[in-house]
């Protein structure tokens, strides 16, 4: 069983992703974007000053335009780590200009209540929605301008003991059209994970899986491989095919604190690839490429007679 990562460890991967983030954001068209979301990652390296410097330089690129607010996210640092009067410029200056950015009301939001300030982070969240719902008879789902604004107002209120008022009575519409939503989405989602999904190792892949899990298909070619795959296949009408990766499926298996090297665990693996849609569906036409990626007709690669 592979071994839970370490705090170093851990450190060192957020470290690695900040960096990557930061390099990212040279060439990626969404610097501040990028920026914030390192931060995030300096955040859990306790790495506060590449955090600040990152948030620093988003804010001052910050265009108001972005996923994420630069010049939110700064504010916030600077109201959480006690420097309080930078943090209330930075944050009066946010509210003079404006923002197109949804989630720069709310992470204003989440500074002012993580420093006890909840009348504060209220007033932000009550603009926020205002400026994106300004009709309380609109129609909001989730993904749309305000809906996290509107559950989050929701939610303090809520907190402080206010009553419901118009707006609060939108987000539990919103919420019973989201439940509907989500009910169809998992309906979709039980009928993918209905189908089996069988998992094929491409043949770079299969040759990393026997070099560092010799056991896991002792004495097997990859042509091997293939055979039983595509037997699987055809004792399965209906079935799909998991591509495996072996890093993913190994992150999937700590994520699970499940042993990689249990069948179970592949097989697991292969179903919440098909549950999220990622794979590959099966029978191909004979005039097709063959699912397992040699470039070569069905008809005359896994799918000719004989073969399996």
């Amino acid at each position: 069983m592979a071994a839970p990562p370490t705090e170093a460890r851990r450190r060192q991967l957020n470290i690695e992703y900040a960096e990557a983030l930061e390099a990212d954001a040279e060439i990626s068209g969404q610097r501040c974007d990028d920026l914030v979301e390192a931060a995030g990652y300096w955040h859990f390296a306790e790495e506060h000053e590449r955090e600040e410097q990152a948030l620093a330089t988003a804010a001052e690129i910050d265009d108001g335009h972005n996923v994420l607010s630069g010049r939110a996210a700064y504010a916030s640092f600077l109201l959480t780590h006690g420097r309080l009067e930078e943090g209330e410029r930075a944050m009066a200056q946010l509210m003079r200009e404006g923002s197109e950015c949804p989630w720069a009301y709310g992470e204003a939001a989440a500074g002012y209540h993580a420093i006890g300030a909840q009348q504060e982070a209220l007033r932000w969240l009550n603009i926020g929605v205002q400026r994106f719902i300004p009709d309380v008879d609109a129609a909001v789902e989730v993904g749309d301008p305000g809906f996290e604004l509107l559950r989050e107002r929701a939610e303090l209120r809520r907190e402080l003991g206010l009553p419901q008022d118009q707006y609060d009575e939108l987000h539990a519409r919103s919420q019973e059209r989201s439940h509907e939503v989500y009910a169809q989405i998992e309906e979709v989602s039980r009928q993918r994970q209905a189908a089996t999904a069988v998992l094929y190792w491409p043949e770079a892949e299969f040759a990393e899986v026997q070099r560092r899990y010799p056991t896991w298909y002792p004495d097997t070619a990859h042509v091997e491989h293939r055979r039983e795959v595509q037997r699987s296949l055809g004792h399965h009408p209906g079935a799909v095919i998991a591509t495996g990766e072996l890093d993913a499926l190994l992150a999937f298996a700590e994520s699970r604190e499940r042993p990689p090297d249990e069948p179970s665990t592949r097989a697991e693996f292969a179903a919440e690839a098909a549950r999220l849609g990622r794979t590959v569906p099966w029978p191909p036409g004979r005039n097709d490429h063959c699912w397992c990626g040699a470039g070569r007709k069905y008809k005359k690669c896994c799918g000719a007679p004989g073969f399996a």
